[in-house]
């Protein structure tokens, strides 16, 4: 996979992945939700979260417990065919809870649909590289 079809579509697709990041760092639940078409599919190694409702209790439990975030995104590939689309991200999180710090390297493997009018994810697999 590498990066093909509309320019246009590539660089909403990014801005969307830039927004996911900013929402993640400045801890912001509404904007991370609107990142996700309604019925979003967010695999993680604990087993699948799937629906609005699902990732808004996730994000709770997540975030609940976060001091601070901070979450770097750069996209590897994205493939654009139509209203679909799958991309390759890697991500590099700072997270502080409790006052402690770790530090976390990933990818998401993404799966992404045009939903009313703009990009959406339609299914988020995130897959640990590195926790140190």
């Amino acid at each position: 996979m590498t990066f093909t079809g509309p320019q246009a579509d590539r660089m909403a697709i990014r801005e969307l992945m830039e927004c996911y990041a900013d929402a993640a760092s400045r801890i912001d639940k509404a904007q991370w939700l609107g990142c996700w078409a309604p019925d979003a599919v967010w695999a993680m190694r604990q087993g699948d979260i799937v629906g609005l409702e699902a990732l808004s209790q996730t994000w709770d439990m997540i975030f609940g417990a976060v001091d601070a975030l901070a979450f770097f995104a750069m996209p590897g590939a994205i493939a654009v065919t139509g209203d679909t689309a799958t991309a390759r991200c890697h991500v590099r999180e700072i997270v502080r809870r409790g006052g402690e710090v770790s530090k976390l390297s990933a990818r998401y493997d993404d799966e992404l649909v045009r939903h009313e009018g703009r990009w959406t994810f339609a299914r988020r697999t995130y897959v640990m590289n590195i926790e140190e």
